[in-house]
């Protein structure tokens, strides 16, 4: 195995990648780029592998769980992080592509493959995952972090196609094992939108009998030319050095509080910043989000190298779900949304230097317009525009949404 692969951001080399003596843990040195490429990795000389700092921050770029299982075995590779970026790192989330140490990125900009229909109804019915690395395409390095499935494409004139060689994606496609819970992903990313919070555009996609979530990616843009371009962007793990496993905070990850502090460290404006963070996290408690983790909040790097806040994404209803009901970030010290006391919201408070009357009043102000949008004919209508017709799916959502605002706000009566 070729033990050194090469970091670019355009078609600038701006660092390198080695394997340590363990033969698993990577090491990173930048070659003299203008900005580095996180709060974790200042442009300093290298990051060595025992460190273990810079192979945290390339280890976040990469799938997780079952969908990482699931490319492990299809591509045929080993189970460990710097061989899986060999393999698919042409695509991640960000600016970067990750290549190996002769390659420099294709020059085929535009180039793309429709997804047959076939596939995507396979994938969309749950029979099949990440089914397009079954075709042998090695034209094909597409990475995306995270436990879902899901596939980075250009769309075109509506229809799904697969990015070629240096072709930056413009969305991503979503899967489920169940209907319900695309259909859960797209009520509260239009009733975070409704409710003041930034979010991406999505829609809903039918193929076969399936559904699936499309996603405008937030870290791509028009260029002058009209053609995509990437935009750097990384989440709160890699920005504070932190390893995938420890992205919630009940597994020893960041507090809230710890990412503020990040902000008003590293933000032109911290104080919109934070209350942008604040509403998002509250949001997540007023609605049952409890994976809103350190993974699914990130940051986006402008051309001059400054940081600001990505737009909110991954949100689901999870009482609704089969899932967790503990907070990615507490409270206090309490991880569960249905069960905070006002001595959880001032120990928040105090722990990230925010006044308490502040949060309360935002937390009120969330609450009542989340209540007057959950069931709204407005709301309905955004959805019945994003292609979701099944109102009474969501029956149980909506019920759990209404329930948890309309008890925070006798509580805070």
């Amino acid at each position: 195995m070729n033990e050194r692969l090469s970091v670019w951001r355009g078609y600038e080399q701006i660092g390198e990648l080695w394997l340590g003596g363990d033969q698993r843990t990577m090491g990173f040195a930048y070659r003299q780029p203008q900005l580095a490429i996180s709060n974790s990795l200042p442009l300093s000389q290298q990051f060595l592998p025992e460190q273990a700092i810079a192979h945290h921050w390339f280890g976040n770029l990469l799938p997780e769980e079952r969908p990482r299982q699931t490319l492990v075995n299809r591509l045929g590779v080993a189970d460990d992080d710097f061989s899986l970026l060999a393999a698919i790192g042409g695509d991640c989330a960000g600016a970067l592509q990750i290549l190996g140490a002769a390659e420099q990125p294709a020059t085929t900009d535009g180039a793309m493959r429709a997804i047959a229909e076939r596939d995507l109804a396979n994938w969309a019915e749950g029979r099949e995952s990440y089914a397009l690395f079954a075709s042998g395409d090695k034209a094909l390095r597409l990475s995306l972090a995270g436990a879902q499935d899901k596939v980075p494409v250009v769309m075109v004139a509506g229809q799904p196609h697969l990015p070629l060689g240096s072709t930056p994606s413009s969305h991503l496609l979503k899967f489920a094992e169940r209907p319900g819970i695309v259909f859960n992903e797209l009520y509260m990313n239009r009733l975070a939108a409704l409710a003041g919070l930034p979010v991406p555009d999505c829609h809903l996609g039918r193929s076969g009998k399936g559904v699936y979530l499309v996603v405008s990616r937030y870290d791509r843009t028009a260029g002058p030319d009209g053609s995509m371009m990437r935009r750097h962007q990384e989440d709160f793990c890699q920005a504070l050095g932190l390893p995938r496993r420890l992205k919630y905070q009940e597994d020893g990850g960041p507090t809230l509080a710890d990412c503020c502090a990040l902000l008003r460290r590293i933000s032109l404006e911290p104080a919109r910043e934070i209350r942008q963070l604040l509403r998002w996290q509250l949001f997540n408690v007023l609605t049952g989000n409890c994976d809103g983790h350190a993974k699914n909040l990130s940051l986006l790097q402008n051309e001059q190298g400054g940081w600001h806040l990505a737009p909110a994404y991954d949100l689901v209803c999870t009482p609704a779900l089969p899932f967790s009901r503990n907070l990615g970030f507490a409270i206090g010290t309490n991880y569960h949304c249905q069960q905070l006391r006002h001595s959880d919201w001032i120990a928040f408070a105090a722990a990230a230097s925010l006044g308490l009357r502040f949060v309360l009043r935002e937390l009120e102000t969330m609450a009542e317009a989340i209540l007057t949008l959950a069931d709204s004919p407005e709301l309905q209508l955004q959805l019945a525009a994003a292609g979701l017709h099944e109102w009474p799916w969501l029956e149980q959502v909506r019920k759990t949404v209404i329930s948890q605002c309309r008890r925070y706000r006798h509580w805070l009566r």
